[in-house]
């Protein structure tokens, strides 16, 4: 499991924070929802106190050597040009990212289309991804502590844990899975293309002062920018007479340091 502090220093004491993850955008594939994708990159870009992280599946990365190939919806065959795809679409975030020394985006997750194509490595990602972007590597799963500071002083401090996910699998049962990894303020998790809020109320033993005490946690599905259903095609939704159909964006969480709460939007 990888790991990194985030520090951030607000100009004003009661400014809110927002945090916008921008996971399973499948590049390549036929149901990219590349206008909603451009609209969150324009949003997180124009607000100075807007930030997200790419949290896997980036790219669809299915060629033709894959059993899961569909002519129908991959449109694009080759990796690379996924990739430069990608870059150009999000080019704008990346140059403020450099501005504001490499604070805007917080990290860069693989997700399972990444690591189960034997052209697509950790390498690669790292290579021609993360590191010309100056983006830090987080693998499948990573803890961001969030500490944020006005005038020197903290005020609040954050735990976050995102894991991409992978296999079947819905999104109820994965919240209450999450539920028993309450050693994090946040949970956050991809992969199932839905967009899930979820506040939680859990129990902690202070062996200081011999109480118990509330805390909140925060559950979270980060959504995605790739329509499940596309017209005049039989994709793998189809064919799995599946009928939840993907939720396009992603799910927002407010840090609020002066109050020390979170609130969280979808």
């Amino acid at each position: 499991m990888f790991s990194k502090k985030i520090t951030i220093n607000l100009d004003k004491p009661d400014d809110i924070i927002h945090l916008e993850p921008i996971s399973d955008i499948h590049i390549g594939h036929a149901g990219f929802d590349e206008e909603h994708y451009k609209k969150r990159i324009k949003a997180i870009c124009r607000d100075k106190n807007r930030y997200t992280f790419f949290g896997g599946d980036a790219l669809d990365a299915i060629t033709t050597y894959d059993k899961r190939f569909n002519p129908d919806m991959s449109l694009e065959h080759d990796i690379d040009n996924q990739r430069m795809r990608w870059q150009n679409l999000t080019q704008k975030l990346f140059d403020i990212h450099a501005e504001q020394k490499n604070e805007k985006v917080w990290g860069f997750f693989h997700g399972n289309h990444d690591y189960k194509i034997p052209q697509i490595s950790r390498a690669y990602l790292q290579n021609t991804m993360c590191t010309p972007n100056n983006l830090t590597f987080l693998g499948s799963r990573g803890v961001l502590g969030l500490e944020i500071k006005y005038n020197k002083k903290i005020l609040a401090q954050w735990s976050i844990l995102f894991m991409h996910g992978s296999g079947g699998g819905k999104p109820e049962r994965m919240m209450e899975q999450m539920k028993h990894n309450a050693y994090y303020d946040v949970f956050l998790c991809g992969h199932l293309h839905q967009k899930r809020y979820q506040p939680e109320l859990v129990y902690d033993f202070d062996w200081e002062s011999g109480k118990t005490w509330e805390r909140d946690i925060h559950l979270g599905n980060t959504g995605t920018f790739c329509k499940t259903l596309v017209e005049n095609t039989d994709g793998y939704m189809d064919r799995k007479n599946e009928i939840i159909g993907s939720q396009i964006g992603t799910l927002t969480l407010s840090f609020n340091a002066k109050e020390a709460t979170i609130n969280g939007h979808i």
